[in-house]
């Protein structure tokens, strides 16, 4: 989490293939923090 800026196409693709290949609400809901930070906050990711 240091890094100065990350990849937001992998991040992107990560969270959807989390999203994806959960088959309980709790693996399907984890990836909501990082999507909503990159569309409010697109300036600190």
């Amino acid at each position: 989490m240091q890094a100065d800026r990350w990849d937001r196409a992998l991040l992107d693709d990560l969270c959807d293939a989390m999203a994806d290949a959960s088959i309980c609400g709790l693996g399907q809901a984890a990836p909501n923090p990082i999507r909503l930070v990159m569309r409010h906050f697109p300036d600190e990711v």
